[in-house]
């Protein structure tokens, strides 16, 4: 085994810092829970990592979640807490579960993939494990973002970073019919009307300095593709 492949299949979290411990509070992001209504979906976390997602799911009483992922520790530890999690063989990639999903949570994986075998292995998964009618859920970190390419960097194994524009462009070259962008202004969680009132208008003034600096720099941004300025970039596909 190459010491990259070792790495991602053994070490990964080890070698970022990262246990556990860090996703014991973590909730269902509010973008996630708004695009499933049915309790008994079929739902896939692809990459699910210590299960903190799927837990998450579990907690808000879905019924029907399952976990993929290459890490083995992180993969026993699903497990320690029973969660019906199986290992993805890279080498042999297949649908293990033999049922195919309604949803499908893809969050943060994809930048780690070789950039070059991106659109084949959605495309994969789009055929293998998505229902006909099923949905794609998908968060990529954001090129657009103000942390810039800090996070082309932070991680090791990123290969890439999106834009709206990248990431819409692959996910349509995988066969994805529509693709729907989610939150773009990230307020979809924020309960207090005033809070929101108050991103909004703060967004609002980062975007117009945005504009402004594109003018005199003579730095224009792709007129179809939104503009998106989270940390990541949120999307539905079908």
């Amino acid at each position: 085994m190459t010491n990259e492949k070792y790495i991602e299949q053994n070490r990964y979290f080890n070698y970022r810092n990262v246990e556990p411990t860090l996703y014991d509070n973590v909730v269902l992001p509010a973008w996630i829970k708004s695009e499933i209504d049915d309790h008994n979906a079929n739902i896939l976390d692809y990459g699910c990592g210590f299960g903190q997602l799927m837990q998450a799911l579990l907690n808000e009483k879905y019924m029907n979640v399952f976990g993929l992922d290459i890490e083995k520790s992180a993969i026993s530890h699903c497990h320690s807490k029973n969660l019906n999690v199986m290992e993805l063989d890279l080498n042999e990639l297949h649908n293990p579960f033999n049922i195919k999903f309604d949803v499908i949570i893809f969050s943060h994986v994809i930048e780690h993939m070789p950039k070059e075998k991106i659109i084949k292995k959605l495309e994969f998964i789009k055929n293998t494990f998505l229902s006909e009618n099923g949905k794609f859920l998908i968060a990529v970190p954001n090129a657009q973002a103000n942390t810039d390419a800090y996070w082309a960097y932070e991680d090791w194994t990123h290969t890439t970073l999106f834009t709206s524009g990248s990431i819409y462009y692959v996910l349509k070259a995988a066969g994805f019919n529509n693709v729907e962008f989610l939150d773009i202004d990230c307020t979809l969680g924020i309960r207090s009307k005033l809070k929101k009132l108050i991103v909004k208008f703060l967004l609002k003034i980062y975007i117009c300095k945005k504009i402004f600096w594109n003018k005199v720099t003579n730095s224009p941004y792709h007129k179809p593709s939104p503009q998106i300025f989270s940390y990541e970039i949120k999307c539905k596909a079908y």
